[in-house]
């Protein structure tokens, strides 16, 4: 693309003309893919459109200038209360993303315990090894200390090691409805009954799973409690620009009490400008992807989501039992929703994804970390679950004559970790381009790259991970 600010405006056709150019190369919505994409078809995206941009003029920093951006947002957010069983007097805020959601849980657990625990003077929540990422990132952000507790051998939260890990600091225990790489439902129940016991808070991750669980309840899939009918649980997250099939980027935290979300909450005063209040960290706030859930909500109804997630529930299901059949490979968890994780036996797990790749499909490696080993991930959309057999038939091919897992060579490990220890003058970009990275993407076989980072350890994959995606962005 023109990197630079031109000094004549250029003609409109040959600027979007440029940006369709730009996308070629992007991941397809094509049913192929299962990563990234929630895609449930034509005619719902038609409607997401027409609705984010009938939206985009909104800004939602001042809903007493843009009362449309009150009325849409209740509108989503009591449909999502209704969703999670919300008692009386729960409330929820429309936020840019999951993370956003998590962080202002996050933010709300900690600024209501300085107010009702103020003896706790360095906060702490209770993470299974499996939360998700984006708790991390609160916790780097607000200084809240992260604190991580084992699962079980079905990647479930391990309740008793939590337990054993409750200090009088803990504000926060956390528990997902499902977790994003294994696609099982943590003991909610369980989890929530210890926070009584010391006075702290408990947060639902739903974001993967707010827009199918209820779903599935309801089309008679047998699931254990896990939103606000658990009593204990305090706030809920889940995203719309996941199973509810809406743009990027609108998600919702919900929280039990009018109290938790003043909590969440920031206003200034303090300044010779206008006063503010922000529900979100945002300052302007974006209603277009709102009300593009908002219409789809409207438009799908229950009837429309049970019937779209029976259907990627049949082809999980049938990739599970596919998996489960091949002695080569290994199922992690019998999942609980529309994620789920495997991993070979003897065979390069690597090797298994670019062979996959090459066929055509989009699968997701993920790293060994605490009690999970390196594995491929599977996310399940509409678009995808309708080429479920022949994913399946593609995964049997590639198995044939897989070569066993093969260890990278230590020295070149070690020099990713005095790399990542910023101790070495290697270029990045030298580095990148040594490992086949070119333009911000992988190459079409990753499977030495894969292997590299899967031994080092996680800081130094942090590290290179920042430090490549410095490298890609002026």
């Amino acid at each position: 693309m023109t990197q630079a600010f031109p000094d004549k405006g250029r003609g409109r056709a040959e600027v979007l003309a440029e940006l369709t150019e730009s996308k070629q190369q992007d991941l397809k919505s094509d049913g192929r893919a299962f990563a990234f994409v929630y895609d449930a078809g034509d005619e719902l995206r038609d409607l997401a459109r027409e609705a984010f941009a009938s939206c985009m003029t909104i800004n939602g920093l001042d809903p007493t200038v843009y009362p449309s951006a009150r009325k849409i947002e209740n509108g989503v957010t009591k449909a999502c209360l209704e969703l999670m069983h919300a008692p009386e007097g729960a409330v929820a805020t429309a936020t840019a993303g999951g993370t956003e959601s998590v962080m202002l849980a996050v933010k709300a657990a900690r600024d209501y315990s300085r107010r009702n625990r103020p003896e706790v003077t360095r906060p702490v929540m209770l993470l299974p090894e499996t939360a998700h990422a984006c708790f991390h990132k609160a916790a780097h952000y607000l200084g809240v200390e992260a604190r991580l507790f084992k699962v079980d051998d079905h990647f479930r939260a391990d309740v008793e090691d939590a337990r054993s890990k409750l200090t009088k600091d803990v504000i926060l225990i956390v528990g997902s409805a499902p977790s994003y790489a294994h696609g099982v439902v943590d003991p909610i129940s369980e989890l929530a009954a210890l926070t009584k016991e010391h006075g702290a808070l408990m947060h639902v991750d739903a974001c993967v799973g707010g827009c199918l669980l209820p779903f599935m309840k309801e089309n008679g899939v047998a699931l254990p409690a896990f939103d606000f009918e658990v009593p204990g649980v305090t706030s809920i997250s889940m995203d719309l620009h996941k199973y509810g099939f809406a743009p990027k980027g609108i998600s919702v935290v919900l929280q039990r009490t009018r109290a938790l979300r003043d909590a969440q909450y920031y206003a200034c005063a303090t300044w010779t400008g206008y006063s503010i209040v922000n529900s979100t960290t945002l300052g302007s706030k974006s209603v277009a992807a709102m009300g593009a859930a908002y219409a789809l909500l409207q438009h799908l109804g229950r009837a429309g989501y049970r019937e779209r997630v029976a259907a990627m529930w049949a082809a999980t299901l049938e990739l599970a039992e596919h998996i489960e059949r091949e002695p080569e490979l290994r199922l992690l968890a019998r999942p609980d929703a529309n994620l789920l994780a495997f991993t070979t036996k003897e065979g390069d797990v690597f090797e298994l994804a670019d062979r996959l790749t090459e066929r055509g499909w989009h699968v997701q490696p993920t790293y060994a970390f605490g009690s999970s080993p390196a594995h491929i991930h599977l996310t399940l959309d509409p678009g995808n679950a309708a080429h479920a057999s022949a994913f399946a038939a593609d995964l049997s091919a590639s198995l044939v004559d897989l070569p066993k897992t093969t260890p990278p060579n230590p020295q070149v490990v070690a020099m990713l970790e005095v790399l990542g220890n910023g101790e070495s003058g290697l270029d990045a970009g030298v580095l990148m381009s040594e490992l086949g990275i070119a333009d911000g993407q992988l190459p079409g076989r990753a499977a030495t790259i894969h292997r590299l980072l899967n031994a080092a350890p996680p800081a130094t994959r942090e590290q290179l991970l920042i430090t490549f995606i410095g490298e890609l962005f002026s």
